[in-house]
């Protein structure tokens, strides 16, 4: 019996990041520690908090006592990338991980505000997909706030489909949107929820 070999996720990597992008941007996958530090500086920036509904949020304490199960998550396919300017300051963040053996999970992407709608975005997220096709997935996920219609928006033209609603008590009401990537599962969908013509 001959066994199928698992994908080189870092040899497959370097195909495709670093990746720079016309405008003279460059994203890099860089170690979780090196994303999480400048996130912690910019995401209240990026993600300011309305405080018209407080959220759950989870005590240093408890953080401790979960180290063992962070442990086990961790075992788990993760990606950690930096999205840099010209002068090679950082100004965005992608953090996502495996979902299940289909789906990968875009948990979390940021640029700052003062660079929002330079299209960084959007690359990464070509490239991202060209890069997860490559290593085997097949499906793409993310979450969003239910009233952000920039994202929701931007997501359903770049080929994403609303697959469910899940209320949370951390961050609200979210809306769940995937990206089938073979066409014959994005047929499927299709067939099942809509219309092939809405293809």
């Amino acid at each position: 019996m001959s066994s199928v070999p698992v994908p080189d996720i870092e040899k497959i990597r370097e195909r495709f990041f670093p990746y720079q992008l016309p405008s003279g941007f460059i994203i890099k996958a860089v170690p979780e520690e090196e994303m999480r530090a400048f996130l912690n500086t910019a995401f209240k920036d990026v993600f300011p908090e309305s405080g018209e509904h407080p959220r759950f949020l989870l005590s240093p304490e408890r953080r401790e006592q979960l180290q063992p199960m962070y442990k086990l998550y961790k075992v788990l396919h993760h990606e950690s990338f930096l999205f840099f300017d010209q002068n090679g300051s950082p100004v965005g963040w992608h953090m996502g991980e495996a979902e299940d053996m289909l789906t990968y999970y875009m948990r979390n992407t940021g640029v700052v505000p003062s660079l929002q709608n330079n299209g960084i975005y959007k690359a990464f997220l070509r490239r991202l997909t060209e890069y997860l096709t490559a290593i085997g997935y097949e499906r793409i996920s993310s979450h969003h706030q239910a009233t952000n219609r920039r994202i929701l928006i931007f997501k359903l033209k770049e080929g994403f489909d609303i697959a469910g609603f899940e209320l949370t008590e951390n961050w609200g009401p979210l809306v769940k949107l995937v990206k089938l990537l073979p066409q014959d599962r994005r047929e499927s969908f299709y067939r099942q929820y809509g219309k092939l013509d809405h293809m």
